[in-house]
């Protein structure tokens, strides 16, 4: 476990820490004394605002109403989903029915007499599945994870060949485009700006100047000029995915790269990464990192790559820590000067990102085989153990 620095009362270098909060209610944030812990720490919150948030919408309003009290109605940034039923994310598929979410979230702002957030979130990712959100919901219930089966490979292979096969049309993905486009321009009428939220390897599908990648998550990251992004790059989709094969150095070397990378490419206000995770999200059954010395030590990487907005994802699971306040305070604490790449790692990280790179160049070959109908005759090739098609 990485230790803690100790207490100071120097100014830190990040200069916006968002924490995402995704199943909370605004009853429990009060019930929590969130807003006061947020108005102490100076860190922002990035809460999940349901449908059914804005429809009784008297422990929303209150729990807003509490940070103007505190005068910190900024340090709230509304989180628009879906119900899951609808997809729950925004992409191209859910694009009509998240733009009118988004209309109406800013309208309640308007109706209720809140000030307009500086920024809304967009989470750009592929719809959920009802029945995988509901074995996760079980999972954060009970703190127990369910009896694993064995892969079934079939099935795995189906879900990609349907996800293939429903995903890949171009017409589709441009029809969505334009969709956030128009709904970005709207959101600027209301005097907000729109923060996309995306997994790293649709930036690693810009390359070859085809977004085929993005076209199968169903995400338009960069075929829409957002007004700010964000990428989650978490350190458990890394060094706990790889069984330690990925060590945390060479995860914060990965970061260290992608945020010197992403403020060349947009500007200092523009890019941020958010890491994590410290609980599980909506379809996930994985491992979480609570230990904030190591948080620290990841948002050094980032200062020293030039970026100071990040966000950690959750703020779900820093509540459950004995010392809230005290877990903020530490990863605060993160200086640039704290980390010093190292050649050896850097290169780890480029052959991290070269290996989703070749996921980008062999998609089309992917692509191919399903559209042709050759993929089954490789299954049964190799179900069968023929040697011919």
């Amino acid at each position: 476990m990485a230790s803690n620095s100790p207490k100071t009362t120097t100014r830190s270098e990040i200069e916006r820490l968002i924490f995402s909060c995704e199943f909370l209610t605004p009853k429990e944030i009060l019930e929590k004394n969130v807003p006061k812990l947020l108005a102490e720490t100076g860190v922002a919150l990035c809460m999940r605002t349901m449908p059914r948030d804005l429809e009784n919408s008297g422990d929303f309003k209150a729990m807003l109403s509490e940070f103007k009290n505190l005068g910190i109605e900024q340090q709230f940034i509304p989180w628009p989903m879906l119900e899951v039923e609808d997809g729950y994310y925004a992409n191209v598929k859910t694009a009509a029915k998240f733009s009118t979410m988004m209309k109406r979230t800013l309208d309640w702002y308007c109706d209720n007499k809140f000030e307009i957030p500086l920024g809304v979130v967009i989470d750009l990712e592929p719809s959920t599945d009802p029945d995988e959100a509901k074995k996760a919901e079980a999972f954060r219930k009970e703190g127990k994870k369910p009896e694993k089966k064995g892969m079934d490979i079939m099935s795995t292979v189906g879900k990609i060949i349907d996800q293939i096969d429903g995903s890949m049309d171009p017409g589709v993905f441009e029809s969505g485009s334009r969709e956030f486009t128009a709904m970005q321009d709207m959101m600027h009428g209301y005097g907000t700006k729109a923060i996309a939220v995306a997994l790293p390897l649709a930036y690693e599908d810009i390359f070859d100047d085809k977004l085929l990648i993005q076209q199968f998550m169903t995400c338009p990251v960069t075929s829409v000029d957002w007004d700010m992004i964000n990428f989650m790059v978490f350190n458990t989709d890394y060094v706990a995915a790889t069984k330690g094969l990925i060590s945390n150095d060479d995860y914060r070397h990965l970061i260290y790269t992608y945020g010197k990378e992403f403020i060349t490419k947009w500007g200092k206000d523009k890019p941020s990464i958010t890491m994590g995770i410290t609980n599980v999200g909506i379809t996930d059954i994985r491992a979480v990192q609570t230990d904030p010395g190591l948080y620290r030590l990841e948002a050094s990487a980032l200062l020293a790559a030039g970026m100071v907005n990040m966000g950690i994802y959750a703020l779900d699971g820093v509540l459950q820590q004995p010392d809230p306040k005290a877990w903020i305070e530490t990863v605060k604490q993160a200086k640039a000067s704290d980390f010093k790449p190292e050649p050896d790692r850097l290169e780890m990280a480029d052959n991290i990102r070269r290996a989703f790179r070749a996921i980008d160049f062999i998609y089309p070959v992917g692509q191919y085989l399903v559209k042709s109908g050759k993929i089954m005759n490789i299954i049964q090739m190799v179900t069968s153990g023929a040697l011919k098609f």
